[in-house]
């Protein structure tokens, strides 16, 4: 039992360390989507992408290693989450339960904090989205059409064929 305790505490500590990995890289992400450096942003969603397989295979290890202990210890494997193993092992072994609440908790932080920044990234991105949409609207000549539409004799003026490149609020 305790060697299963010791590889759920060593897969946790990995998830720990590519948590605070992924985090970093969506940081730079964000750098790199405020610069607009289009390679930079491509190799940092690649680095993403092999931290998240990377998080993935620990996860399902970590996983096994879980299903395990639920075998030994004759419990359904849903019912052995984390805090309930913490809560199982606290009587005969408070410094494994310290340990694993204290990477629990780390690990719990690296996700609300990789969430915000992501939360945060996709804002940039919309926001970068509706000004690009807003520049080729002007560039199409698609804004709203212009109130002196009319002349003195109140005809209709033909409007030009023109795109602006420019609102007139710039």
């Amino acid at each position: 039992m305790d060697k299963i305790l010791t590889q759920v505490y060593e897969k946790l500590q990995k998830l720990v360390g590519l948590h605070r990995q992924l985090l970093e890289a969506v940081r730079t992400e964000r750098e790199s989507l405020v610069q607009a450096d289009l390679s930079a942003i491509h190799s940092v969603t690649s680095h993403k992408q092999a931290l998240l397989g990377s998080i993935h295979q620990v996860e399902s290890e970590r996983l096994r290693a879980m299903g395990e202990l639920a075998v030994l210890w004759k419990k359904p494997f849903k019912e052995l989450t984390l805090p309930h193993l913490i809560i199982q092992i606290q009587g005969h072994d408070a410094k494994g339960a310290e340990q694993l609440r204290t990477a629990y908790n780390t690990l719990k932080l690296l996700i609300q904090r990789i969430s915000e920044q992501n939360q945060d990234n996709r804002a940039l991105i919309e926001q970068s989205l509706g000004h690009l949409h807003n520049m080729k609207k002007n560039i199409l000549g698609e804004t709203v059409p212009r109130s002196n539409t009319y002349t003195h004799q109140g005809q209709q003026k033909s409007r030009p064929q023109v795109s602006r490149l420019l609102s007139k609020e710039a």
